[in-house]
């Protein structure tokens, strides 16, 4: 718990930066463009509130429900690397370019961070219910899965909550999209060069190591 406590001291001062900033923009430029970050965001920050849950309360619980816990955080985990691609809204005419683009930049990485954090409990959680061999498959299938969940929300613009109100549809909207065709061969360019990005960035992240090579 101790160390859960240290890195969520930075991203509640990561968080106040980026709404001091994003409200500095409002009050200067005087529209509110890019409030639809503060709404992306709170879906980025899901997945580490459920691991959070899950981390002060998997000792009480059977293995059935650390199980739906996991799977919980596991729908709502692209939303936190998804905002990476929130870039695409940055307007390259405008006067504020820059500006805008750090401002979606910062949002992004906070979520990015909500995310890997969230994987580092969700992590710590299975290695000792279970150990570490299936806690490294289980990141790395949460790796792959997310990366399809970001081409979901952003080509085919399905959300987290459409498993459950519309299982149906999403579950045979899915398959669609998976079928091995080459009209879908987008679909698994994604997947690959998202995975290697959150791969890559986890590796580069000294405090989650452990997550990838433990």
């Amino acid at each position: 718990m101790k160390a859960i406590k240290s890195y969520l001291y930075p991203l509640a001062l990561f968080l106040t930066f980026n709404l001091i900033v994003l409200l500095i923009r409002d009050l200067v430029i005087e529209t509110n463009l890019y409030n639809f970050l503060l709404f992306n965001l709170f879906l980025g920050f899901l997945p580490i509130l459920v691991a959070f849950i899950l981390t002060l309360s998997y000792k009480k619980l059977s293995r059935f429900w650390i199980i739906v816990f996991v799977l919980v955080w596991l729908i709502f985990y692209p939303n936190a690397p998804y905002m990476i691609t929130d870039l695409i809204h940055v307007n390259a005419e405008s006067s504020y370019v820059i500006y805008d683009a750090l401002i979606i930049f910062s949002f992004a990485m906070l979520s990015l961070f909500f995310g890997f954090y969230s994987i580092k409990m969700v992590q710590n959680v299975i290695q000792e219910i279970w150990n570490k061999k299936v806690a490294r498959i289980a990141v790395a299938a949460s790796i792959v899965l997310s990366s399809f969940g970001i081409y979901l929300g952003r080509i085919l613009r399905l959300n987290s909550w459409d498993i459950f109100t519309e299982p149906i549809k999403t579950f045979l909207n899915i398959l669609h999209h998976l079928s091995p065709n080459e009209g879908n061969i987008q679909t698994y360019i994604i997947i690959v060069l998202f995975s290697c990005i959150q791969y890559i960035l986890l590796l580069t992240i000294k405090d989650n190591n452990e997550i990838v090579k433990s």
